[in-house]
């Protein structure tokens, strides 16, 4: 495969900065900012590489049945295309949801132990059936008395990321839950108004809204101990 025009400065530099920090130095959110945006390039560099290769593929496979070789050779050449044509954008977009949920999960605990130290107290968080990010901005809303601030449609979204990460893993199993239906539609629309797949939307849609929590806590948690 060639990689040579993988790396392309002007193209990382014009990537939309969803997060950047209030320039009041605490390690999460500057170490948060640091690692979100080289995930977003990460991103951006399997789905450019992923694509390429599916390209170089399919150019390959027509090559190869050109030539009027085995039609063995043929068989597994096209079972090789097929299978990373309809399988490779469930890996990038599965694997990128969850790559972003574990960032935001581990962001939050990291700022639970910077509270821990400002308050000199070891509180525990409470286990409770609820998900993990929930369960933390609870902990800094009641516990260490941040004014924390995320809309209940922002866990909506959560929510249906979520669901929508399980069904690239899993396969579309079943129907959607009535209660995300509107939610599901209105990602859907939102990646087209901004021209982008459906799947890349999801994508795009999880990292906007994961920035915008974080900046949230980021600022709840200032305003505390600032």
């Amino acid at each position: 495969m060639n990689t040579q025009n993988l790396f392309d400065l002007d193209e990382l530099l014009n990537i939309e900065q969803l997060y950047s920090t209030e320039g009041i130095f605490y390690k999460p959110f500057f170490e948060f900012e640091s690692k979100f945006a080289s995930l977003q390039r990460y991103f951006l560099l399997n789905l450019k590489a992923s694509r390429q290769f599916i390209l170089e593929s399919k150019t390959s496979s027509i090559i190869t049945k050109a030539k009027e070789n085995s039609s063995e050779l043929n068989d597994i050449h096209f079972e090789i295309t097929s299978s990373d044509i309809e399988y490779f954008d469930n890996f990038i977009f599965s694997a990128m949801l969850t790559q972003m949920f574990s960032l935001f999960e581990s962001f939050l605990l990291e700022v639970i132990e910077s509270a821990r130290i400002e308050m000199n107290s070891d509180g525990a968080i409470p286990k409770e059936n609820i998900p993990l990010a929930n369960r933390y901005i609870k902990w800094l809303t009641t516990v260490a008395g941040c004014e924390i601030s995320i809309p209940s449609q922002t866990w909506a979204t959560f929510d249906v990321l979520r669901e929508i990460r399980n069904r690239f893993v899993h396969g579309h199993i079943g129907q959607v839950p009535i209660q995300m239906k509107s939610k599901f539609t209105e990602i859907k629309l939102k990646a087209n108004s901004i021209s982008l797949t459906e799947n890349e939307g999801y994508v795009y849609i999880g990292f906007k809204t994961i920035a915008d929590a974080v900046k949230q806590v980021e600022l709840g948690f200032l305003g505390r101990f600032s």
